[in-house]
């Protein structure tokens, strides 16, 4: 088994992410390990506008300084990136590395939802080489 050096969050700007941060930072602390947030900007396939587009990379960018700030209050040192990129998952497996642990939050997709819009931790679990831990929404949410 590989030595895990990194733990990977991708973050989007839902209440399971800021779980999966608060979560990922104690992971990476209990294994003295940096943390790397990642989130997917697809927004560039929808908006035509310059001065929206800047406005919500501003956004963007303030919440990946949160979601840092986090990390960072636990004692963990934490980089932060934003990927512009199509298709979530597939930024996501270009980006980790073999020795890498994933931690991210699943939106539970289902029924006709899941088939039309597919799931991004499930594609994720099933092409990357590294260890991925899915945080269950329902727990998360405390249902």
């Amino acid at each position: 088994m590989t030595e895990i050096s990194r733990v990977v969050i991708p973050v989007d700007k839902s209440e399971a992410s800021k779980i999966a941060v608060e979560q990922g930072s104690h992971i990476a602390k209990l294994l003295g390990v940096d943390v790397a947030i990642i989130s997917i900007d697809d927004s560039q396939q929808f908006i035509a506008s310059a001065t929206l587009e800047n406005k919500l990379k501003k956004e963007h960018e303030l919440s990946l300084e949160e979601f840092k700030k986090t990390v960072e209050s636990k004692e963990v040192n934490a980089t932060t990136e934003i990927i512009v990129g199509l298709a979530p998952a597939q930024e996501i497996v270009k980006y980790v590395k073999d020795d890498d642990l994933i931690i991210m939050a699943s939106h539970s997709k289902k029924g006709m939802d899941k088939f039309i819009l597919g799931s991004v931790s499930e594609e994720v679990v099933r092409r990357v080489n590294c260890h991925v831990m899915i945080l269950k929404p329902q727990l998360i949410e405390g249902k």
